[in-house]
């Protein structure tokens, strides 16, 4: 069973974008204010995602040992530094959020089975990097009213067909080369003018029903998902102006709703987001309390411990051309908390759920189950299981993407539970 697991660390560092071949006007011009001497700094967060097979005790890798390579391989070294110098990768490229990422990546790659690293300079500006895919990501946010009218009835729909409104989240994720002397796929302050020229100067403060013509002079609802596909359209070409490519639009209608578009025609990723609090203890109970001990550590202690856990599922859908929803909310919600909620929020899981008798709840075993026991239900709504991720903590997260789903030992031990 494949399975993605994050950890998170941080380091404070500064930094400076200055190329010794250009003059001062030319370094002011390319880089603003990054340019100015002798520097500036963030606090930056970082996610290393690994993937792997789970091993006989519910992991993909100890999470103890996984923190201790990032501090020695990376932040322990970029903690309180000035970057351009603490590096010999800074002295050819500049040490950008982009590149940080990149050389974070080839430092950790002979020590872990990476997948993604993500590098947050500040909460509206981050990337990603994937060997040799480079992303950036800008958010921005407005506000709106709208109304899910005139193809919803009020008695399915209620309140939301009536005028209503949110404090929406954008995030635009765009890829590209990474230019070999900058370290920049694009320059963020280009970006940023172009979602706000396109997008927040039309959407914010607007009405969308009545106010984008997109909307008032067809019957497309302004649903969540038909927002995000319409920003998608306006921003590709003039994002392409930048020779960098539009990868994704990431809607959030709250931080409990959103959808990404990545320009696929009718097809979209729609997620909710939900909690529960519950215990559990990693101990598998055919082995000794020392070998529980020696596997596990203070996650073993007899009497467990406990989190206040959240919850993310993704759906894959095609938006209807009447509803523009690409999947059923209410349904989605009910199918979240009949399966998952109701059992699992203030349980004790080793001991009020069956299932993790026999099978130690750690995070990857609970985001397997969770994505087993949902698999059906969302099928029968008209949509697709995507992916479950589970967040134990701010530091410890994991992902199961449906795709990777086979035979699980959820449908061994408990048949009845495949037929769900």
């Amino acid at each position: 069973m494949e399975c993605i697991i994050n950890r998170r660390a941080q380091f404070l560092a500064s930094h400076r974008y200055w190329l010794p071949e250009l003059t001062e006007a030319q370094n002011v011009e390319k880089f603003g204010l990054c340019a100015k001497f002798p520097g500036h700094g963030h606090n930056y967060v970082l996610f290393i995602s690994m993937s792997g097979e789970l091993d006989e005790y519910g992991m993909v890798l100890n999470l103890s040992d996984v923190k201790q390579v990032i501090k020695s391989e990376v932040t322990r070294e970029l903690d309180f530094s000035y970057l351009n110098e603490v590096w010999e990768e800074f002295q050819a490229t500049l040490p950008t959020t982009e590149n940080i990422a990149r050389v974070i990546w080839n430092r950790l790659a002979h020590h872990l089975p990476l997948v993604r690293v993500q590098l947050f300079e500040h909460p509206q500006l981050w990337t990603e990097y994937e060997g040799e895919k480079s992303s950036l990501t800008v958010r921005s946010h407005f506000s709106a009213a709208h109304r899910l009218a005139p193809n919803l009835s009020a008695e399915k729909y209620g309140k939301c067909t009536r005028t209503h409104g949110h404090n929406y989240h954008l995030e635009v994720t765009v890829e590209g080369e990474m230019d070999g002397r900058t370290g920049m796929i694009v320059n963020p302050g280009c970006l940023h003018e172009i979602v706000e020229r396109e997008i927040l100067e039309l959407f914010d403060h607007s009405s969308i029903n009545e106010d984008i013509p997109y909307f008032s002079t067809s019957h497309i609802v302004p649903t969540t998902e038909n927002i995000a596909r319409y920003m998608s359209d306006l921003l590709q070409f003039p994002i392409s102006q930048l020779g960098v490519k539009l990868s994704r639009v990431k809607l959030f209608e709250s931080e409990h709703l959103w959808v990404e578009y990545e320009g696929k025609d009718s097809e979209i990723f729609f997620s909710v987001a939900k909690g529960f609090s519950a215990a559990h203890r990693l101990a598998d109970p055919n082995l000794s309390l020392e070998k529980n001990q020696t596997i596990y550590g203070k996650c073993s202690r007899i009497n467990g411990h406990g989190h206040n856990y959240h919850l993310e599922v993704t759906v894959q859908g095609e938006i209807d051309s009447v509803t523009g929803m690409s999947v059923d909310l209410v349904g989605l919600n009910q199918i979240i908390q009949h399966y998952v909620i109701e059992p699992m929020d203030h349980s004790f899981l080793n001991q009020d759920l069956p299932y993790f008798t026999e099978v130690v709840p750690t995070a990857e075993n609970i985001a397997v189950y969770i994505s087993n026991i949902l698999r059906s239900p969302i099928e029968e709504l008209g949509a697709k299981l995507h992916k479950v991720k589970l967040i134990e903590s701010p530091n410890n997260s994991c992902e199961i993407y449906a795709r990777d789903i086979e035979e699980s030992r959820v449908d061994r031990i408990y048949p009845e539970l495949a037929a769900v």
